[in-house]
């Protein structure tokens, strides 16, 4: 709650009295911040810091912003679509907030591609290790900022329900550098686009074209394409319309998650927000099946990187969750070529 309660001031998404006050104090912190990122890239670029290849290409997907942005989805995406081409693609995952050596993410992304997934902190070493294993391409999950491995195609998501314009440096905002650093991306796109508007999307689009004029420049939505009941029975998504339901998440948006719930006509009996990455126990699962049952909802649900956690459990009660993919609604065309001449290299 503490870590949703900070992430809603540095969005600006709290008019709670203070925040406003609380991120103007910690604006000038921010400065000597980004001064420090704009540093450390140009020293890697320069060669006064080692960056280090690997023995097949290297693909990454990452962002320059603090929480979701739908990079899960967008690397099932890229290594479904390499795997197309023949390749044989191996996921780089550093394994965040992984408990026990498990990580959703990368249970999730094998689940999702049948890929070899590797989860080290050490990229570089973990490239070395993907290709023993006999990966010809290496995709790297949250790598834009890990600038010891060097890569062949730099991929930047935005996500565009928060606008370019209202985000800052920490610690009075969500980015991890500026937006000077996507100059060296290849391609950036735009996620959630359904669920922001035409002008605000225009805005953002302009700003990154201007940031990193030579990316191709692509505009994607997270698609729902079932809903998974507590048997594991695969359900259209037209199953949650009318429907009464406890919706709870720990996502970086997850308000992103809820408002997908109300348009595929979900009935919102409550909604849970947890922090990003969140671990659970029995006991809170029990405190949401309890909360679930005062409010009269029909089923629990939740998305599928939080399910890998809750099946650990062993949990009972009518426990659904949504499975989603990623789809391009723009720019697919541009940015699929400099892709595959880039893993082709």
């Amino acid at each position: 709650m503490v870590q949703n309660a900070a992430m809603d001031i540095l969005s600006g998404d709290s008019k709670a009295p203070g925040a406003k006050l609380a991120r103007l104090v910690m604006g000038a912190c921010a400065v000597p911040y980004s001064a420090v990122a704009r540093l450390r890239r140009w020293a890697y670029r320069m060669g006064v810091l080692a960056s280090h290849s690997a023995a097949a290409p290297v693909i990454s997907i990452g962002n320059i912003t603090t929480g979701g942005t739908g990079k899960t989805p967008m690397v099932a995406w890229v290594v479904k679509h390499l795997q197309q081409q023949g390749r044989r693609p191996a996921i780089l995952t550093r394994g965040y907030k992984a408990v026990g050596g498990l990580s959703e993410e990368a249970e999730l992304l094998k689940a999702l591609t049948g890929a070899e997934v590797v989860v080290q902190g050490d990229r570089v070493a973990g490239a070395a290790a993907a290709v023993a294993m006999g990966a010809d391409v290496c995709v790297m999950d949250d790598g834009f900022q890990h600038l010891r491995l060097r890569r062949d195609f730099n991929m930047v998501l935005l996500d565009a329900t928060r606008p370019v314009g209202t985000l800052h440096c920490p610690p009075c905002g969500l980015l991890r550098e500026g937006l000077w650093a996507i100059r060296d991306a290849q391609a950036v796109v735009l996620t959630r686009c359904d669920l922001a508007d035409e002008a605000a999307l225009a805005a953002m689009e302009r700003r990154v074209r201007a940031a990193a004029p030579a990316a191709a420049v692509a505009r994607a939505v997270h698609r729902p394409v079932a809903v998974i009941d507590e048997a594991g029975t695969r359900r259209g998504t037209d199953a949650l319309a009318g429907r009464r339901v406890l919706a709870f998440c720990g996502l970086g948006n997850r308000g992103a998650f809820f408002r997908t719930l109300e348009g595929l006509g979900a009935v919102l009996a409550g909604t849970v927000s947890l922090g990003d990455h969140a671990a659970y126990s029995r006991a809170g699962l029990a405190g949401l099946e309890a909360r679930a049952s005062a409010a009269g909802a029909e089923a629990l649900i939740t998305t599928e990187k939080d399910y890998v956690k809750l099946a650990r459990l062993g949990q009972g009660g009518t426990l659904w969750r949504l499975a989603v993919e990623i789809r391009f609604v723009a720019g697919e065309r541009e940015l699929t070529p400099k892709l595959d001449a880039a893993v082709s290299r």
